[in-house]
């Protein structure tokens, strides 16, 4: 979407699935939106004329309430996991995915959401055995607590043998070296 940064990925599984018996690749396209509200045109005239081809969407800063985000339709796809702050404004995350992908929710991580530090959303795909994870981390937030919970959730994560894809707005400049990048890379 113009002048907005955003990213995609591709993943590809050799495994058998209920929908394609061959190679299957998965589209994954994470946005810091900045409000979702003022995009969704946008958004949905690009999908519809594949500019964007993804099959998940996840989103950082939507800005909404989860009564507003529960009403949000974009064409094809579903809400299937979300973070909403229950008392400031801004932030949040989200997930929404094709219409025709099985997804499970992941309750061992339910309540490992924290409003400003740790805004998680997070789903299984159960056909490919894997946690898609995205958190928005504000630049105020509580990076400590922020290590301790990513780590936390990565942990768990493994213990049940899953594949893991991370992705969000961490307010982490990667391209720089910095106290908080050698913290997360010693994580």
């Amino acid at each position: 979407m113009a002048g907005q940064k955003h990213e995609e990925l591709n993943v590809k599984n050799t495994e058998t699935s209920k929908y394609n018996s061959k190679l299957h690749e998965l589209k994954i396209l994470h946005h810091n939106v900045q409000s979702l509200n003022n995009k969704l045109l946008e958004l949905s005239i690009s999908l519809s004329f594949d500019e964007i081809n993804a099959d998940i969407l996840c989103f950082t800063e939507h800005w909404l309430r989860e009564n507003q985000l529960n009403s949000v339709h974009i064409d094809q796809f579903k809400l299937v996991s979300n973070f909403s702050r229950p008392t400031r404004t801004g932030g949040g995350s989200s997930i929404f995915v094709r219409n025709f992908l099985c997804t499970k929710d992941i309750g061992y991580l339910k309540g490992l959401g924290s409003e400003n530090t740790f805004e998680l959303s997070v789903i299984e795909l159960t056909d490919l055995n894997l946690i898609i994870i995205c958190i928005y981390r504000s630049p105020d937030g509580n990076f400590d607590e922020f290590l301790y919970k990513l780590e936390l959730v990565i942990c768990k994560v493994q213990s049940k043998g899953k594949n893991i894809f991370l992705c969000g707005d961490w307010n982490i400049n990667f391209l720089k070296c910095s106290t908080k990048l050698s913290e997360l890379q010693n994580t």
